[in-house]
């Protein structure tokens, strides 16, 4: 469930023509102040949302501060993305303990299993799906448990409670758009502009340097790889900067092109990175003009020219595409040459188009939906067990002991297992982190509870305390030093505080509370050391399995997926793949990725009854586990494919498989040591 929260706007350098030491402290302070405002942003967001509150007279104000705490992030689309998801998972989660109270209104333990299973159900949902809406997925599972918290004495109460709830969560949404609405610079497009410049400069120095060498160099494999791994930030910048206006929001489709783009590129880069490599001197020699041809008319494009006139980069990719199709290109090599380069002067042109419509706000709406996959199920069955698991263990101790604040350390171990179930193998560390940020905050806000917030009698006084409270706690949130620590204390504050309206201050309630809160976040934790995330080896393995069970399902056809989706399922796992799987695992899922559209291209183009068995029976023996047996099948197609100047594009596409199962042929034959999936 990542998010834009480290998309920090970076500072501006200081003036040329400052003073020495001016200059000094100028870039000294400058990493801090981006900081200091998102501080002054949290702390501003949480007091509007009590002041509303107040005005409203509201009976608990703490959970629309609580809201505004949760959905203040240092970008606006940020915070309007988390805001409208955070509305939608909590209707739901409402929605759905209402339906439970309705089955179960007398039946507690039925109730509480329903409860189990609905969070369980979430935590599947958070690991499936993405970016906010994996969220919006944890926010129903927290918000059925609040409900079931607060509903125990009265379940006929449960629909008006739920409805109370969602317009307090609506406040503190709309208190933190205001606050980042006045506050914002627009650093979500910044960000995504630089992330599109970025690309685009790689991706064409990269395979610039490729066509040069006349190889693939360790060089332009690591510049790729990188290259691959951020497609993730750039999914997450995406959905930021449409969270900033609705022009860019109704033309997200726009700006999702871009990244496809940028991965079409990619794989295109290495088909003629691994073919050039897998024939340095024949295919080297033989293609050394259009080598020349290509890298003399790529060369035209600039890319420091999508930063200073992204118009003009934009005209000269669609003259090097015009060049490049007028180049005739007869045999498998030349053609894999010129698609290649066609297919990276297309990506560059499109991150151009995307840095001119964050620009100058103009341009069509594209329509653009990537169809809907999932990289590995078993992560998130996992973590939906998990969650289940630690509801249901909390809730037997509650039953068990008749312990009053019982549910709600419910609701702190559902929020502790959905909350980080989709970071992975940094799952532990952090929920260990949130831990450990509830219990500081326990300790520091027995201190408030106690010695400052009874002595305050007016609202300005309160929002002093608060801003004193929550600035510093906003600035160590956006920094590095374990800000999921800090996030804690942010969330946990208002609710151990009690902020109600009227005050009131119980000490012995407090340290239920705070007991709840320590004890619902370490067995949430627990539960990670309990039942682990996969190790980064066992990841990769899998990813690697599953790609391979994938590939076989499309050589016993008939095809059972699109391009489209082949590359959204292949994408995902690229992505998915941890940092710390070697590059091999990369270069194998790129590969496959590659093989999985190139077989959809071939069985698409070829016309014949014969080539088409020939096709089938080689994709038989792939399927089989036979890679020597399909290549000399694939070998003959080739050669049965040498008669039309037209069919150079099938035949590179026979290279591509083939030299694909030549590389990784130890994925095929079951001596690579990845296990099949059993899931």
């Amino acid at each position: 469930m990542r998010t834009t929260a480290d998309a920090r706007p970076q500072p501006l350098p200081p003036p040329r023509d400052m003073p020495p030491a001016a200059r000094q402290a100028g870039a000294t302070a400058a990493p801090f102040l981006p900081r200091v405002l998102f501080g002054v942003r949290l702390a501003a967001s949480v007091c509007l949302a009590l002041f509303v509150t107040y005005g409203l007279e509201l009976e608990n104000p703490f959970w629309a501060a609580t809201t505004a705490a949760i959905v203040c992030q240092p970008s606006l689309g940020a915070s309007m993305q988390k805001g409208r998801h955070r509305a939608l998972g909590t209707l739901v989660g409402g929605l759905a303990m209402v339906a439970l109270l309705s089955l179960f209104p007398q039946q507690r333990d039925l109730l509480i299993l329903g409860l189990a299973l609905w969070c369980g159900a979430c935590g599947f949902a958070v690991v499936t799906l993405r970016g906010f809406a994996s969220y919006a997925a944890a926010l129903a599972g927290i918000t059925s448990a609040i409900i079931f918290a607060d509903t125990l004495a009265d379940p006929s109460s449960a629909f008006l409670l739920a409805v109370v709830r969602v317009g307090e969560i609506a406040i503190g949404i709309f208190a933190a758009a205001v606050v980042a609405l006045l506050t914002d610079t627009g650093s979500a497009g910044r960000q995504l502009e630089g992330l599109l410049r970025h690309a685009a400069a790689r991706l064409s120095q990269g395979f610039l340097a490729t066509l040069v060498a006349g190889t693939d160099t360790p060089e332009t494999r690591a510049a790729r790889h990188d290259m691959v791994r951020a497609l993730g930030p750039l999914d997450a910048a995406i959905a930021a900067a449409t969270g900033e206006s609705a022009f860019l929001r109704a033309r997200t489709g726009n700006l999702q092109a871009a990244a496809a783009a940028l991965l079409d590129a990619l794989v295109a880069w290495r088909d003629i990175g691994s073919h050039l490599g897998s024939h340095p001197g024949r295919a080297g020699a033989d293609c050394a003009g259009l080598r020349h041809a290509l890298t003399t008319v790529l060369a035209r494009i600039d890319p420091a020219d999508i930063d200073r006139a992204p118009e003009r980069l934009a005209q000269d990719c669609r003259l090097a595409i015009a060049e490049i199709r007028a180049i005739g290109c007869g045999d498998a090599t030349r053609r894999m040459l010129a698609d290649a380069a066609l297919t990276v002067a297309t990506g560059i042109e499109a991150m151009a188009a995307g840095i001119l419509l964050l620009r100058t706000r103009r341009g069509a709406r594209r329509r653009w939906r990537a169809p809907p996959v999932v990289a590995d199920p078993l992560p998130a069955v996992l973590n939906g067990a998990r969650a289940f698991a630690a509801v249901a263990a909390t809730a037997a101790f509650w039953v068990a002991t008749a312990w009053p604040a019982g549910p709600f350390a419910i609701v702190f171990a559902a929020a502790t297992t959905l909350i980080f179930g989709a970071f992975g193998d940094e799952a532990r560390a952090r929920a260990g982190d949130y831990a450990a940020g509830a219990a500081a905050m326990a300790a520091l806000g027995a201190v408030l509870y106690v010695c400052v917030l009874p002595s305050l009698t007016t609202f300005p006084a309160l929002a002093g305390v608060l801003a004193a409270l929550f600035v510093p706690l906003g600035i160590m949130q956006a920094g590095t030093w374990h800000p999921v620590a800090f996030l804690a204390m942010s969330i946990a504050s208002l609710p151990l505080l009690g902020v109600g309206n009227p005050a009131s201050y119980d000490a012995a309630g407090y340290l239920n509370l705070a007991l709840a809160v320590i004890a619902g976040t370490v067995t949430g934790t627990l539960f990670f050391v309990a039942m682990p995330v996969m190790d980064p080896p066992a990841r990769a393995r899998r990813l690697l399995a599953l790609s391979l069970r994938d590939v076989h399902r499309l050589a016993r056809g008939p095809l059972p997926t699109s391009p489209a989706r082949w590359t959204a399922l292949m994408s995902r796992r690229l992505e998915a793949l941890p940092a710390q799987a070697p590059a091999d695992d990369a270069a194998a899922l790129m590969a496959l990725l590659a093989l999985g559209r190139a077989i959809m291209d071939l069985a698409q183009g070829l016309r014949g009854t014969r080539e088409r068995a020939r096709l089938s029976l080689a994709l038989a023996h792939l399927a089989a586990g036979r890679p020597a047996a399909a290549q000399a099948v694939f070998a003959a197609l080739e050669e049965a494919c040498t008669g039309a100047p037209e069919e150079a594009r099938l035949r590179a596409r026979i290279t591509v498989i083939r030299e694909a199962i030549d590389a990784h042929a130890g994925l095929f034959t079951g001596r690579a040591g990845v296990p099949p999936p059993f899931i």
